[in-house]
């Protein structure tokens, strides 16, 4: 386990960066989360390799599938056949018992309203002893830690327990143990984590979100409990999406796939119409994802240029440099040992002399008559 709240940028190779870089984020929302089937599959039709997968409760078991390499048909067909609806109505009576100030239970840090026995050793066939590091492509699972309510993310540990923890919604289901730490529900710190993509410095985010109305007339608790779920996720997203497009340096496509209805989390009969959402919302978003791909061509050809430009002018830069110390150093050569030619002496000039004529007495006094 990694907390990477503070991680660097990952930088790209010089032939990772011919492409842009791809990240696919499967945000929360149980079984809602199969709506990333139809983008998952176009990308491979595009032969488009995807870099990064992060997977956020339901999200996080189509991420896990993915990397373990089920294909599309086999991740709809066993997820249909291994979660069973009664997962989600078998009630841990002791803890409901201790909610009811009956005396007879206790509910602490380790309880949850259901029992969850089922659905972990669930998770335990489907993937046995699989590591997150060990999924193609890389994967990260998001979960939050309920002491600090801070994200933390899973990039290595059990593949099962990383799946429940980030899908164990608390209280309706007990926390997960993982190195120490007891961990929830992702959705409770980030319900589709943008900035674990922006941090890595991944070029195109898809990042897929499955938003439902909420039930205007709620039958049960769980209903009940639902509607308010969906209402704090809906706050956090909003409230953490604008930071990460300002942060980000080229394409976010948010794919929010709205359902004027509200589909619960133990609907498995209405996988077929959940993915049929998902095929809606890419043919909306094959043209974005296309624009964002030659955008990001285009930039890359303008900053080649760029450096292209600057790599001229440095070179020519340096010519000059190199030219003006190769002349200064032949005019330094050109006086070494050589004496000043002597200069011819001068001879001074004559000096003129003035010749002052007296005149006699006589010649005085004849003038002056």
């Amino acid at each position: 386990m990694e907390d990477i709240v503070n991680s660097k940028p990952e930088k790209k190779s010089a032939k990772e960066s011919d492409r842009p870089s791809v990240a696919l984020i499967i945000g929360s929302e149980g079984i809602k989360s199969f709506c990333a089937l139809p983008f998952i599959e176009y990308l491979q039709e595009q032969k488009v390799p995807i870099d990064l997968v992060i997977g956020v409760s339901g999200g996080a078991l189509i991420a896990a599938f993915l990397g373990a390499g089920y294909n599309l048909k086999q991740i709809q067909d066993v997820f249909a056949k291994a979660v069973d609806p009664r997962f989600f109505r078998d009630i841990n009576f002791k803890s409901v018992m201790d909610i009811a100030d009956m005396g007879l239970g206790k509910f602490n840090a380790e309880s949850g309203i259901l029992n969850t026995d089922a659905i972990r050793k669930t998770y335990e066939t489907l993937f046995k002893k699989i590591d997150i590091s060990d999924l193609k492509p890389k994967t990260l699972i998001t979960t939050t830690d309920l002491a600090t309510g801070k994200p933390i993310i899973l990039d290595k540990g059990n593949v099962a327990k990383a799946i429940y923890a980030s899908s164990a919604i608390y209280p309706l289901m007990a926390p997960a143990n993982i190195d120490g730490k007891k961990l929830i529900d992702g959705a409770f710190s980030s319900p589709v984590p943008v900035m674990e993509c922006v941090k890595r410095n991944i070029d195109i985010i898809i990042a897929i979100y499955f938003d439902d109305a909420c039930n205007p007339e709620p039958e049960n608790f769980l209903e009940s409990y639902f509607n308010s779920s969906r209402i704090f996720k809906r706050s956090i997203l909003t409230s953490q999406l604008p930071l990460c497009i300002d942060m980000h340096h080229h394409e976010i496509l948010p794919v929010y796939i709205k359902h004027p209805r509200p589909i619960e989390m133990w609907e498995i009969k209405k996988l077929n119409e959940i993915v049929h959402a998902g095929k809606v919302a890419l043919t909306a978003q094959k043209g974005n994802f296309k624009d964002a791909i030659f955008e990001f061509k285009k930039k890359k050809q303008l900053k080649e240029e760029k450096r292209h430009l600057e790599e001229e002018d440095r070179k020519l830069n340096e010519e000059r440099k190199s030219l003006k110390e190769e002349a200064s150093g032949k005019a330094s050569k050109g006086h070494v040992g050589v004496k000043p030619p002597e200069t011819a002496k001068k001879e001074p000039a004559p000096v003129k002399r003035k010749i002052k004529i007296i005149k006699s007495k006589k010649e005085r006094q004849g003038s002056g008559s």
